[in-house]
């Protein structure tokens, strides 16, 4: 053997000793970064938090249940990425520091003036409300302490906060800024509430696993008698626990969990670096099945084959447990928080020499690509988009749906999760004319309902989806409604200070614009469901043609017009109608300014003592997901209405009162949620 290919291997084998058996903590400058307000630090979530879908990313901020607070820059840097879209984050800023770390700060309401104009400005520039803006370095430059935005709760948000996260600038990954110290106490452990065995001979979504209640003496948790005994050969733990900190009774997410076999650790897992392409593996890191149930959220101590976050230290096969004699072995599992705080389960397992269940088999494997081919229906899951051993379930049935062409194909389980987007092939049944072949969509119904246009691949409809359930192929030529701005001919808006659309379809909206005297009008669409414009200097005193042009998911379009006045008197013959008024009570906003440094320099910034306040707004699902049957609104008489669709619509839309669209309330703050230009987003 050749001293090169011997130096290799010993790099390998050294390489993997380190991996599997040792994990060091990571060693982050300690107060480096300050709090983002000048409230009393605390929070409602922590990193590794465990939400649908993802791990929580960062700390959420507590804002007092309220909005407009002002944030500060962590440290020294400067605005190097603004992001505006529905739903996630809202509005967010990113800020560059010399250190080579990023902070990002989430769910916020108007930034400072200079920035809000430059970001306004773009979004005329582009016509794009929806922003992901890289700005060039030194361009806005803030010190430590500087005041950057006022806190809100748009986006995804649920209340009021600060979504807060210090981030790797190269790499991309989050960062736990926990590691990094906080002014928040923490001397409590966490609380361990039971746990699961798993047969790991069968996929874990095969099976209902063994529950264990915990009791806590001295200290430590144990199983009733302190012994498991089973029949299981090849096993493994998963555990429901959260942590708690000094003087609240949140349920924060735990930072590590460790296994030991016989005081051998041979697998654990840290939440304290993770890439957002990677966030989804928290599906596979907790007991999906038991969750799609509507039970616990249980957490495994040794991860799945297809598993491939990183945030698990292991010794490979050897992280589950082997029974192959009936020795007693001892077992601890030691859960921690990112303070350092540690809670500890003891027990021993032991095989009794029983029958094990027998393996089963299965078609589809995680680690390789795998694919069902029926006359009628065929799936091409891609290299590792699976966790763990299934069954693909398949069965067929005619559909005798409303516009359907396609029979009803079921794949998979609901509750077994699926890492990436995946190609659906349906052959239609049914006649489909030419003017309806680009008017198609895919409906997939399982634990929600997930609407696709589908393209056309010889005679088979495609489409791209992320999750199991039952797929089945639509014609869609009916446009989508939108409410009406007003009634009259000329529609009187001088006491409205915003105007608010909510268009609605059978399928799914799928873009929205508005023009104002033929001039693209940004309106805001925080929650994903209703489109507002707040009045500013963009509307003229005098008299005005507003046009909205709505399109669904299969491409039809909707084109409705009005005249309206502002800061006029409306002719004589329109002065008898004016809009409705929607007087829907808001949350109350309460406005504090802080002291805090803001640089001389920043002529331009806003004072935060003159900011208005504005108002938070519950969440709404995306109007995209909407599949009910669609509503339509009265038609007013002075308005223009335009469809377009495959075919001329035989069915006319069920018609509604007409919804209300003019708000005398307070201006709310546009915000959106999504990923990243340079970074991924939860």
């Amino acid at each position: 053997m050749s001293k090169k290919i011997l130096f290799s291997l010993v790099l390998l084998l050294t390489g993997f000793i380190s991996f599997s058996q040792l994990y060091r903590k990571p060693v982050y400058p300690q107060n480096y970064f300050r709090w983002v307000t000048n409230l009393n630090p605390d929070i409602v979530a922590n990193m590794g938090e465990l939400r649908p879908n993802h791990w929580h990313m960062g700390l959420d901020v507590r804002t007092n249940q309220v909005v407009n607070q002002n944030v500060y820059a962590a440290a020294d840097g400067y605005i190097a990425f603004v992001g505006i879209e529905s739903l996630s984050w809202g509005r967010w800023i990113i800020i560059n520091h010399p250190n080579g770390l990023s902070t990002l700060y989430g769910h916020l309401n108007d930034f400072r003036d200079d920035l809000e104009k430059y970001v306004t400005e773009l979004q005329y520039q582009n016509e794009s409300w929806e922003t992901h803006l890289t700005i060039p370095p030194g361009k806005f430059l803030v010190k430590k302490g500087d005041f950057i935005s006022f806190s809100g709760t748009t986006g995804g948000s649920g209340g009021p906060h600060v979504h807060w996260e210090i981030i790797d600038t190269k790499s991309g990954r989050r960062l736990n800024p926990t590691l990094f110290g906080t002014p928040i106490v923490d001397n409590v452990p966490p609380a361990i509430i039971k746990m699961a065995m798993y047969d790991r001979s069968n996929s874990v979504y095969d099976q209902s696993p063994s529950i264990f209640s915990l009791s806590k003496a001295g200290g430590v948790y144990s199983v009733a008698g302190g012994t498991i005994n089973t029949n299981l050969k090849k096993l493994s733990f998963s555990i429901q626990a959260y942590d708690i900190r000094n003087g609240t009774s949140n349920q924060d997410g735990i930072y590590s969990a460790r296994l030991f076999v016989d005081n051998k650790e041979i697998s654990s897992f840290y939440i304290d670096s993770i890439d957002y392409a990677d966030s989804r593996y928290m599906n596979c890191q907790v007991d999906y099945r038991m969750i799609s149930f509507g039970s616990s959220w249980m957490q495994h101590t040794s991860k799945l084959p297809g598993d491939l976050s990183g945030v698990y230290y292991d010794l490979g096969e050897n992280s589950i447990i082997s029974l192959s004699d009936t020795l007693t072995r001892n077992v601890r599992i030691e859960v921690a928080d990112a303070n350092g705080n540690v809670s500890t389960i003891n027990f021993s397992v032991k095989n009794n020499g029983g029958t094990a269940p027998a393996a089963k088999i299965y078609e589809w494997w995680p680690g390789r690509p795998n694919r069902l081919i029926k006359s009628a229906f065929e799936a091409s899951l891609p290299l590792n988009a699976l966790y763990d051993k299934m069954n693909t379930g398949y069965t067929s049935m005619p559909s005798a749906s409303l516009n359907s062409v396609s029979a009803r194909h079921k794949l998979g389980e609901t509750y077994i999760p699926v890492h990436s987007n995946y190609e659906v092939k349906i052959k239609p049944d049914k006649y489909i004319s030419p003017e309806n072949r680009n008017r198609i969509v895919i409906k997939r119904i399982g634990k929600n309902t997930i609407i696709r246009k589908a393209s056309w691949t010889g005679e088979w409809l495609t489409a791209q989806f992320r999750d199991f359930g039952t797929f089945e192929a639509f014609i869609d030529n009916v446009p989508p409604s939108v409410n009406s701005l007003g009634a009259g001919e000329i529609v009187n808006l001088n006491k409205a200070t915003r105007i608010t659309f909510t268009p609605t379809d059978n399928y799914g909206i799928a873009s929205f614009r508005a023009e104002l005297d033929g001039e693209w009008l940004r309106f805001t669409n925080d929650k994903g469901r209703t489109w507002i414009y707040n009045f500013d200097n963009r509307v003229t005193p005098g008299q005005h043609t507003l046009t909205v042009i709505i399109t669904d998911i299969a491409g039809n379009v909707t084109r409705r017009s009005w005249q309206f006045v502002r800061g006029v008197n409306p002719p004589p013959a329109a002065a008898a109608s004016s809009p409705a008024i929607n007087e829907s009570k808001k949350p109350a906003v309460k406005k504090t300014v802080a002291p805090a440094k803001v640089a001389p320099a920043k002529t331009g910034s806003k004072s935060p003592a003159a900011k208005k306040a504005t108002t938070s707004k519950t969440p709404s699902k995306a109007a995209g997901k909407e599949t009910g049957k669609k509503s339509g609104t009265a038609k007013a008489i002075s308005d223009k209405k335009e469809t377009v669709s495959g075919k001329k619509a035989t069915a006319a839309k069920s018609t509604s009162a007409t919804k209300k669209t003019v708000d005398k309330k307070p201006a709310e703050k546009s915000s959106s949620t999504k990923k990243t230009t340079t970074t991924k987003k939860k």
